[in-house]
């Protein structure tokens, strides 16, 4: 009878456990083993990064600041003030975090932080017509020497009266000038940061040239089109180089 008595209690409990406890468990799990997925996969990223940045530098000499690649979440777009061509970004100064550090994702580059909270960060993206950068473009013959330009920011949405010097099929455009008018440079040609100014770091994917390089016969400089290397629209996860 006392056997008998405890059986209700003893076979909810283990309904209970089996039911309910053991699927949240289970979920739980699953939710650790993603999170630390991805933690991994932000941690490989970074190092891969930080390796890239390391071999495009031009000095055999060690350098005399030390960087990393801080990852970081995508809050929001368009800033906390609502203007175009700007992230919110979940990291700030309290994460060694300073204004003009610039952004990155491992395709490639993505803007530079403006502003600073202790917790957040916002950052131009290279779209803003704003926008400059050093480049450098990849030249099919190493014996001509590095070909340099300066890329523009095309914005998001292009006038009627600037409509011929948008890529209206590419989402936030970006446009190269101050190329020299020779060598003849082939399309998709990639486009990297110079490390010119000290603005950004040097070698970081910027974009690829694509075809009708524009030159006006009276001038000795020319221009062209670029397709962005990074995909802003569906940025989620950026990294923030940071001096360690």
């Amino acid at each position: 009878m006392a056997a008998e008595a405890v059986y209700p209690a003893e076979n909810g409990r283990n309904w209970f456990a089996r039911k309910v406890g053991a699927p949240l468990v289970a979920l739980f799990s699953r939710i650790d083993l993603q999170a630390e997925n991805h933690r991994l996969k932000e941690e490989n990223a970074a190092l891969k990064m930080a390796l890239a940045e390391r071999r495009s530098s031009q000095s055999p000499q060690p350098p005399d600041r030390e960087f990393s690649w801080l990852p970081a979440r995508v809050l929001s777009r368009n800033g906390a003030a609502g203007v175009r061509g700007y992230l919110r970004i979940g990291k700030g100064s309290n994460d060694g975090v300073k204004t003009g550090a610039a952004v990155a994702v491992p395709e490639g580059l993505v803007g530079r932080v403006t502003t600073v909270t202790p917790h957040t960060c916002e950052v131009r993206l290279i779209t803003d017509p704003a926008v400059r950068v050093a480049c450098e473009i990849e030249s099919p013959d190493p014996s001509l020497g590095p070909i340099y330009g300066i890329v523009y920011g095309g914005g998001s949405v292009c006038a009627a009266a600037e409509a011929d010097a948008c890529v209206l099929y590419v989402v936030n455009p970006l446009r190269i000038r101050h190329l020299r008018k020779k060598p003849d440079l082939p399309p998709n040609a990639k486009i990297i940061t110079s490390g010119l100014g000290g603005t950004f770091p040097r070698g970081l994917v910027v974009g690829f040239l694509m075809d009708g390089q524009h030159a006006d016969e009276t001038k000795l400089e020319r221009e062209g089109d670029v397709v962005p290397a990074v995909d802003f629209p569906s940025l989620e996860d950026v990294f923030i180089r940071r001096e360690d």
